[in-house]
């Protein structure tokens, strides 16, 4: 390769991370000091645990313990530079475990470090499903596929998004170029045992990710070597494996029986859940959870998609590993859809598999065409067009969200003077550490409580609640607007729309501030 072109495709590699990171930093900001999505918790109040303990149980394994020592991990090698900015250590400022409620996670510095954890992880992926890609087709394939990989939105969406998905996604591609590499290469022992080893840590970031077997092992069968070669590598394959997923979680053979009673349980639970479609989502509009208002992957991209598979199947030399990936996508997607709970992000790691089709089958056209520059510019041009609107409104809207409870908080340090006594329902989950911006110490209760004090102290000026979900009844709202207490106190300041829910409360739940009516 010629050193201005070799230049050209440095650039471009730069450009499409530059791109793909722009795109997922907004993320790691969003909605702090709080959580930004339903499943966040689920991981931070584990890490909290791993942090606080310094055990290597978390305790818990709905969700493999890879992703939680990954997190915890950084957050304690990071730990002096945190300790050099706020005079105290990560451990010491880590909020209680297990948590009052599940939005109460301290410190926020945890938050964005696991964000930046999953923001790397995501990253990663971008850059090995193009390796993916150029290893299928060449230079053109490879930066193309990482071009698509960096603009999908299903993969943006959660890009920083503290989520298991992201990492099962990583260690799927990266065991699949690891066995393609093997495939190839006459020093194949390394990469096949590198693959085995992908394939483990991709199990231990999410069960089901072990199916990533399904497309890595077929790759062996082409290993420049006889049958007992290939017998010996598919041993070494499947015991890299082993040792990996049992290192990086070694509570799947020291707590086998809870391990396997946490994932019947998870199995029942999405069993009984009806919500979501997997077809919807793709075409229509992202999961529920997601705030974003596109498709996941939308009707052109599918369209390129399917073309590029039956291009595939028809080339030579695309044909062996796209037949093993589709036989692993078919085995997966049947495996969730035994389940009436369906939501994309199940559908995560299958993903850089598309994105390397498309650009290789692309990549295998163009060779065909005159003016290569042109035809690349314009297959750029559409990926563009297709992907980064919807792409930048998430971004930006990222970048806006502010919490309610924040608002709230800034409301009240404007409105609040010294001696003001002020009740705070401490179902809204409101952080300890925003609460002492105000000039006074609030009174935190729960509903029974707050309003019992309501009652006994009638020099309350600021009552800051909000509404429990429908179906629940006792919020201090509801009892102000029905008691003659309530008569003393106005409504003040409204910021949210969304009521209290049990577990995560969302950066839009509805809080609300009455204020006493001044004495005539």
């Amino acid at each position: 390769m010629d050193r201005p072109r070799a230049r050209g495709l440095a650039w471009g590699w730069l450009a499409v991370l530059a791109l793909a990171c722009a795109l997922r930093v907004p993320s790691v900001f969003a909605g702090l000091p709080y959580l930004g999505y339903v499943d966040e918790g689920h991981t931070l109040h584990r890490v909290v645990r791993l942090l606080s303990t310094r055990h290597w149980d978390p305790g818990w394994y709905t969700y493999p313990s890879l992703p939680l020592y990954a997190i915890a991990g950084a957050a304690a090698a990071l730990s002096p530079a945190y300790r050099a900015i706020h005079g105290s250590g990560l451990e010491r400022d880590l909020s209680p475990f297990p948590p009052a409620y599940y939005d109460l996670v301290e410190p926020p510095e945890l938050i964005v470090i696991a964000r930046c954890v999953v923001l790397a992880v995501s990253l990663g992926t971008v850059v090995l499903t193009g390796l993916l890609a150029r290893r299928l087709a060449g230079e053109a394939a490879g930066l193309g596929a990482a071009l698509i990989a960096a603009l999908l939105p299903a993969l943006v969406i959660r890009g920083a998004v503290v989520t298991v998905d992201p990492f099962a996604t990583l260690f799927t591609v990266a065991a699949i170029l690891c066995a393609e590499i093997a495939a190839t290469s006459v020093r194949f022992w390394g990469p096949t045992l590198l693959a085995g080893a992908m394939v483990g840590c991709a199990a231990s970031s999410k069960y089901p990710a072990a199916m990533a077997i399904l497309a890595a092992a077929p790759a062996l069968a082409r290993l420049p070597t006889d049958r007992h070669g290939k017998l010996r590598a598919l041993e070494l394959f499947l015991a890299a494996a082993l040792v990996a997923s049992l290192v990086t979680m070694p509570a799947l053979a020291l707590r086998n029986t809870a391990v396997l009673t946490h994932i019947l349980n998870q199995s029942a639970a999405y069993s009984t859940s009806a919500i979501g479609s997997y077809w919807d989502q793709a075409l229509r509009r992202a999961e529920w959870s997601q705030p974003f208002p596109h498709p996941e992957l939308g009707v052109v991209f599918l369209l390129l998609l399917g073309a590029a598979w039956v291009g595939a199947l028809r080339d030579r030399r695309l044909r062996p590993p796209v037949v093993a990936w589709t036989l692993c996508a078919l085995v997966w997607c049947l495996a969730f859809l035994q389940y009436p709970f369906r939501t994309f992000r199940n559908l995560l790691p299958l993903l850089p598999f598309a994105c390397a089709v498309v650009a290789a089958v692309y990549a295998r056209l163009r060779e065909r065409l005159p003016r290569r520059h042109l035809v690349d510019l314009a297959a750029a041009t559409v990926v563009l067009a297709l992907f980064l609107p919807a792409d930048l409104d998430y971004a930006r809207a990222r970048l806006q969200l502010d919490d309610s409870r924040v608002q709230a908080v800034d409301w009240l340090a404007a409105n609040v003077v010294p001696g003001d006594e002020v009740v705070v329902s401490a179902e809204l989950a409101i952080l300890p550490r925003e609460l002492r911006r105000l000039p006074v110490e609030p009174v935190v209760l729960a509903a029974p409580r707050a309003r019992a004090w309501l009652r006994q102290h009638p020099r309350v000026e600021f009552v800051v609640t909000g509404r429990l979900k429908p179906g629940r009844a006792g919020d201090v709202a509801t009892f102000l607007e029905r008691s003659r207490i309530g008569r003393a106190f106005r409504p003040a300041a409204r910021f949210g729309e969304q009521p209290s829910t049990r577990v995560w409360r969302g950066n839009n739940q509805l809080v609300l501030i009455y204020q006493r009516r001044v004495r005539s």
